[in-house]
């Protein structure tokens, strides 16, 4: 879908005093002020992002009650049983849990259930096989708050349950031993939105003061920091907001990423094409190395993912990453069929004049349709619900767009569904098919009675006027100041007028690659736009465009280069 350029108009006053006072540049200042980021201390914090910033983990309610049970269970040798998720959040937080538990001396497994055989979050017969097997406490990573009659069944059984999620809490709080969920209303602790990683991390500090100040352990303490690289990696991964706690969690994270050299990051970093851990971002992590770790939760069994972390030989890790590359390019084939299906279904009927989309199917994996969802909003800009049906029941997928809380959606017709989660942006949902009519009627005369014409602006905000001839490298370098880019801290968009195209090459059918030169300037500027290439008549050479764009310092093979990444563009007004 076309988008809008909206530029975006920061108080002048407010990036001054930012400008001034911390000694920045303007520009810089100027992003920071569009972020919401708009008085001196905010900003200071923020470009610091200094690990002394986190707020106090202890804050986040059922944290201390958790940790004490925990304590206990080592110190008496009881059965712990890890249960994860098959995403990358619930992966890493699966690992981190796990190793961490592990080195104080827990008697500790980890089980991540199949999303084909299993479903999602804790089921029945697994509780039954942890029991059989002498588990004896339960601790739910990345799920676990909406699993109800699931928790009372293995309280029957006589386990106790741990939670540590950051889904949204519904009516009614699952009867654990300890909820550890920074969205309850009476949560003091300021960051509402951690991925579960994040929350994970942060119990486990709370867990190391308890151990700590117990005594009972007597090695020596785990390092919390040496895991930051997963927590980094999980946090990306879930498209969480890369804002105050999380932007502290990533940026170190990265750090630690490269300290670490983890076997099994530097084998799966390997097999997206980089040489090195140094080269891993937020975009690498969420474009390259996210979709093959979610491979295997998707199509196969997201065990292959934890033990791709956990591994400590370099040669075995890059069997095991090489394997889930070729579970990715499956995926991606499925994914490719899937979304075609998914284009006539929304064409060639009724489906395109409605306010939301909702399509379901009998042939469709349901490891795959979360992320044609994602790609039906980039393509129509509305509300989507994906659901593949087998044996009765269907498992949905949706996706929402800026001004639709999903998550609020689902919760107005829970009569109607198995089972939900999720967020503003994303949920799942399970519902029986008999209820699918009904459910895709109430949806879209919810979705119809939410939004406004107003609220269907695909819009691209533009964080300035930065035309070519001011870039300098000690601005590029500036600009550098704000990463790591992701969720509510988007790369910035800059526009550039009136710039001419002197080369053009087309690669692989999809992406633009220019050379563009300033009126007046000799100098040309190297420019690329992935995907700008396949959904429009391409302008010729010659042409004149304006352009939203980001410059990078682009090495390859050793030469360092600027270079400037097109979000989009229009012929010069």
């Amino acid at each position: 879908m076309k988008k809008e350029w909206v530029l975006l108009d920061a108080s002048a006053e407010k990036v001054s005093a930012i400008t001034k006072t911390l000694g920045i540049s303007e520009i810089v200042s100027q992003v920071l002020v569009n972020r919401g980021i708009d008085d001196v201390e905010a900003a200071s914090l923020f470009l610091q992002a200094k690990l002394k910033n986190l707020p106090d983990p202890g804050l986040i309610k059922g944290a201390k009650k958790a940790a004490k049970i925990i304590v206990e269970a080592i110190k008496t040798g009881k059965h712990i049983v890890i249960y994860g998720d098959y995403d990358v959040d619930g992966i890493t937080s699966t690992v981190l849990m796990y190793k961490f538990l592990l080195l104080l001396g827990a008697n500790v497994k980890y089980y991540i259930p199949h999303r084909l055989e299993d479903g999602y979050g804790l089921n029945t017969y697994t509780l039954e096989e942890i029991a059989t097997d002498g588990g004896q406490i339960v601790i739910t990573v990345d799920c676990g708050i909406t699993s109800i009659e699931e928790v009372r069944y293995a309280r029957n059984l006589g386990l106790d349950i741990i939670i540590v999620d950051h889904h949204h809490i519904g009516e009614t709080v699952p009867d654990a031993v300890a909820v550890i969920n920074p969205h309850f209303e009476d949560c003091k602790y300021p960051f509402k939105e951690m991925a579960a990683v994040g929350v994970a991390f942060s119990f486990l500090m709370v867990l190391k003061k308890a151990v700590e100040k117990d005594g009972f352990f007597t090695g020596v303490m785990p390092n919390l920091k040496e895991y930051m690289d997963f927590v980094a990696l999980g946090t990306v991964a879930d498209m969480v907001p890369l804002v105050g706690t999380n932007r502290i969690f990533v940026k170190h994270g990265l750090q630690q990423m490269q300290a670490n050299n983890r076997p099994g990051l530097l084998a799966l970093a390997h097999v997206c094409g980089l040489k090195s851990l140094d080269e891993i971002s937020p975009a690498i992590i969420s474009y390259k190395m996210a979709p093959r770790l979610n491979a295997a939760g998707r199509i196969g069994n997201a065990l292959k993912g934890v033990d791709l972390l956990l591994s400590q030989s370099y040669d075995t890790a890059i069997k095991m990453a090489e394997e889930l590359n070729l579970t990715n390019e499956y995926r991606q084939k499925l994914e490719a069929e899937i979304f075609e299906q998914a284009i006539r279904m929304v064409e060639e009927g009724e489906v395109h004049k409605r306010s939301a989309i909702v399509l379901c199917s009998q042939n469709w994996h349901p490891g795959v349709i979360g992320i044609v969802a994602s790609r039906l909003v980039e393509r129509y800009y509305k509300p989507t619900i994906m659901i593949s049906l087998e044996g009765g029941v269907g498992r949905g997928s949706a996706r929402s767009i800026q001004k639709l809380h999903i998550y609020n959606v689902l919760e107005q017709l829970n009569d109607l569904l198995v089972q939900y989660g999720g967020h503003k942006f994303a949920a799942g949902l399970t519902i029986n098919e008999a209820n699918v009519p009904e459910f895709m009627r109430r949806f879209e005369e919810i979705v119809s009675g939410t939004l406004t014409h107003e609220d269907y602006r695909n819009v691209m905000e533009i964080d300035a006027t930065l035309e070519l001839t001011r870039l300098t490298p000690e601005l590029v370098v500036a600009l550098s100041s704000l990463e790591p880019f992701g969720m509510n801290n988007w790369e910035p968009n800059f526009l550039a007028t009136g710039l001419t195209i002197k080369k053009q090459n087309i690669i692989n059918r999809a992406h633009l690659h220019w050379r563009l030169q300033c009126e007046g300037v000799a100098l040309q500027f190297n420019a690329i736009g992935f995907g700008l290439a396949s959904e429009r008549q391409i302008p010729v050479v010659g042409s004149r465009v304006d352009i939203v764009y980001f410059p990078r310092i682009n090495v390859f093979n050793g030469n360092v280069s600027l270079q400037l990444y097109i979000k989009d563009y229009r012929a010069a007004q």
